[in-house]
């Protein structure tokens, strides 16, 4: 009865469109009512929650992110990544995906990624001649590398959940990050080639691109000191991030020169308004977390799970299918609270890595960001587009079953995860 009280009227919340945040809350609220535990307990749990060093490192990556975008590093990267595939069928597309997945080594953020690098290059595919639905459709798929290509906010909130190094985590995510991207150049020249979409320009000359390069480097450099600190052990995760808005201020402002103190201010509204948004998730996911660990609802469904099959592949399988599901209703943060409790004892029982789980979750979580009802990276990429959501979902849907591929391999091939450990 506990488990109905607590699924139930979170479901029905869900449908009544109420916030997901407030329906955590509430959720666990009347749980504790009907159990008759103290609901002193609730503000003590969302401090406890929220009160760990690990999570500023969420407000410093988006930050960074914003000051990356409005610095003008973002617009050197796609240039210099333009002047190798401009000339090609599909160039323009794969400049798309290439400058997410830069952009996605700073930001940390899918949505910001797709805002950011959507921004310019939506308008610049139409312009060449390709299906709007298409070029929204990829920016939004290309957007969601930013979940998985390190650093990662939701990786973060993932260690943070189970203990596990966030370092490693970022490791783990950067071949996956690759391949998941390289499947996406692959499928964007095919559709391209057959639809006859760029291959009209011109290669750049060896001149442009030297220039362009010269230009870019400070934008290379970003992921390459942010997560160098890291993997060295130099710096913590939370310590690159502070550095990262150090080295995006000082080159947008003094190197660049294109970061005025009215960007720097909107960047700074950004970060806190976004950064509000997960803390409120956060804490209210926390309580939730807690409700279903201490009235036993996980070890319960631990169980249930585990009369279905041992068979850990399998299990995996039904893994991806439970996240791709909650992808579709809720945001990243609120899926790893309520489902990660529950999995966790799960993996832990099959000798299932919690690393390779952790990259298994969050490239599921990935794909979420661009499946409906919920899907933030749809909504933006379509208002850039400036199209119907109909016409974006046309475009997506092919791009989400390429999505799956590299899923899959990711699952079955732990490899993928674990060669860089």
């Amino acid at each position: 009865m506990v488990e109905l009280i607590l699924f139930g009227s979170l479901a029905v919340m869900i449908c009544l469109n109420i916030p997901i945040a407030i329906a955590l809350g509430l959720s666990s609220i009347f749980t504790l009512v009907y159990v008759g535990d103290p609901l002193g307990v609730v503000p003590s749990m969302m401090q406890a929650t929220v009160q760990k060093f690990t999570l500023l490192t969420i407000p410093l990556f988006i930050l960074a992110g914003a000051l990356m975008d409005k610095g003008g590093i973002s617009k050197r990267l796609i240039n210099l990544a333009n002047c190798f595939f401009a000339g090609m069928h599909g160039g323009m597309g794969i400049v798309a995906v290439i400058a997410a997945m830069f952009f996605a080594a700073i930001s940390g953020s899918g949505t910001a990624t797709v805002a950011a690098i959507g921004s310019i290059l939506i308008p610049a595919m139409i312009k060449e001649g390709y299906n709007g639905g298409f070029s929204a459709g990829l920016s939004a798929i290309s957007g969601s590398l930013g979940t998985v290509i390190p650093p990662s906010i939701t990786f973060i909130i993932y260690g943070m959940i189970t203990g596990e190094s966030i370092g490693d985590l970022f490791f783990a995510g950067i071949v996956p990050g690759l391949l998941f991207g390289g499947i996406l150049c692959v499928y964007t020249y095919i559709i391209a080639k057959r639809n006859n979409w760029g291959g009209q320009g011109k290669m750049a000359s060896g001149k442009e691109i030297g220039k362009a390069f010269i230009d870019a480097l400070w934008g290379i450099f970003s992921p390459v000191i942010v997560l160098g600190g890291i993997y060295t052990g130099i710096l913590t995760p939370t310590e690159s991030a502070a550095v990262a808005v150090i080295y995006s201020y000082i080159v947008g402002a003094f190197v660049y020169k294109e970061l005025s103190f009215k960007n720097f201010l909107s960047s700074l509204f950004v970060t806190g308004k976004t950064t509000g948004i997960i803390l409120l998730i956060i804490m209210n996911a926390g309580i939730f977390s807690w409700v279903l660990t201490e009235q036993g609802i996980a070890a319960r469904l631990t169980e249930f799970a585990l009369s279905l099959t041992q068979d850990k592949l399998m299990m995996l399988l039904l893994i991806n299918i439970v996240f791709l599901c909650a992808g579709c209703v809720m945001d990243n943060t609120s899926a790893l609270f309520i489902l990660v409790p529950i999995i966790l004892p799960i993996a832990k029982a099959l000798g299932i890595d919690l690393i390779h789980l952790g990259v298994v979750l969050v490239l599921n979580l990935s794909i979420g960001q661009v499946t409906p009802p919920v899907g933030p990276n749809l909504y933006v990429a379509a208002d850039i587009a400036k199209i119907k959501f109909e016409s974006i979902m046309r475009g997506v849907t092919p791009l989400l079953l390429v999505s799956l591929i590299a899923l899959l391999l990711v699952t079955f091939v732990p490899w993928f995860s674990l060669c860089l450990l």
